[in-house]
């Protein structure tokens, strides 16, 4: 991306957030004014003003995000389309919050959610002040997304008008979860939405196709631009000494989502332990069961706080234990990532074979039958 386009995104992206401040800062008055004796009556009296407050944002985000996407095409010599993409369309909206499907609702309704929050904490035991804050919490996060998420949806709606095929590119904005920055990035089509936590400040950048491999961002580069204190607290103490140790961070991020304790306390995982799994395709598998649609591994895969633990501070025996259960996988820390196509992660049924090629110093991966 040419500088100038850069420095448009970075601007977008400032300006983006600004409204967001303004408005949390009008929201936060709002709250402060609550009635503890009424609660829910006293918020709902200004509840309309705080979906104004909100709305009045998602127009002004949005009519960015309009202004900027037509300032993109216009980069790549694309003429905007003559019926332009009307930000006021994307203003009012309770946009759906998760990822399972719920009943649509009006924005003033879904910004009464606050307060049954607080009602909830309240009945759990806790003090009125630290209800009231748990309700303001959640007022605020929710509507930073509505905010964003106007944003992103405008955004995506003019990208997609564009007469010529355009692509997103996920980048951080740092600091940044583990989760995110495996992702960064990551290549979207530009009318596709993508995946984020609450408070997630990733964005999308839209690029020309035939640029958007040049756009890549590098979650190693990432890694290694935080210090090792940060390390530890977004990738955990054991997964960011795996990192640095050798580990693919891919399979480190990713193994924490199938996380459980094994027989005995033993600190396991789920992820990536089928026969089409990387790891799971190079162990000994057992045939599926119940609503399982693969076989699964034997053996338990250890997560990084097990190795390290049963390694007792023999750097030596945790990189082989790391290598035994498939964070090192000898193909080295490719910001890619290595752990793709036939031979190289999903297997179909066939381990790889791994070759070190000694005149340039890499390595390959070729697939051979489970049986040979």
């Amino acid at each position: 991306m040419s500088q100038p386009l850069m420095q448009a995104s970075a601007t977008h992206y400032a300006y983006g957030k600004q409204v967001q401040a303004s408005t949390l800062r009008n929201l936060t008055r709002l709250w402060a004014g609550i009635d503890r004796r009424n609660i829910i009556e006293s918020w709902g009296a200004v509840a309309g003003a705080a979906a104004l407050y909100v709305a009045q944002a998602q127009e002004a985000v949005a009519a960015d995000s309009v202004e900027y996407s037509n300032a993109v095409m216009q980069s790549f010599d694309v003429q905007p389309q003559e019926f332009q993409t009307i930000a006021a369309g994307f203003a009012g909206i309770a946009y759906q919050l998760g990822d399972r499907p719920r009943p649509a609702i009006g924005l003033e309704e879904s910004l009464m959610s606050p307060v049954y929050k607080t009602l909830r904490a309240l009945k759990t035991g806790y003090t009125t002040d630290r209800s009231l804050g748990i309700g303001l919490d959640n007022l605020l996060l929710r509507s930073q997304m509505q905010i964003a998420d106007a944003a992103r949806q405008a955004e995506g709606v003019a990208m997609t008008t564009a007469p010529v095929r355009m692509h997103y590119v996920r980048q951080l904005n740092p600091p940044s979860c583990s989760r995110c920055a495996i992702l960064a990035g990551k290549t979207y089509r530009s009318a596709e939405a993508f995946d984020r936590h609450p408070g997630c400040d990733c964005r999308h950048i839209p690029v020309d196709e035939a640029l958007a491999g040049d756009m890549a961002i590098d979650p190693y580069a990432y890694f290694k631009s935080l210090s090792a204190a940060e390390q530890n607290k977004y990738f955990t103490n054991a997964g960011a000494q795996a990192v640095r140790d050798g580990a693919d961070i891919f399979q480190v991020v990713n193994a924490r989502q199938g996380a459980y304790s094994a027989t005995g306390g033993a600190l396991a995982t789920h992820y990536g332990t089928t026969r089409r799994g990387y790891w799971g395709s190079l162990q000994e598998t057992r045939n599926r069961r119940g609503s399982e649609r693969y076989g699964v591994a034997i053996r338990e895969r250890l997560l990084p706080e097990e190795i390290y633990k049963r390694s007792k501070g023999n750097r030596e025996q945790a990189l082989r234990m790391l290598e035994d259960y498939g964070y090192i996988t000898g193909l080295g820390q490719d910001p890619e990532g290595v752990i793709r196509g036939p031979g190289v992660g999903y297997l179909g049924g066939h381990k790889p074979s791994y070759t070190l090629d000694p005149a340039t110093g890499s390595w390959t991966a070729v697939s051979r039958k489970a049986t040979d």
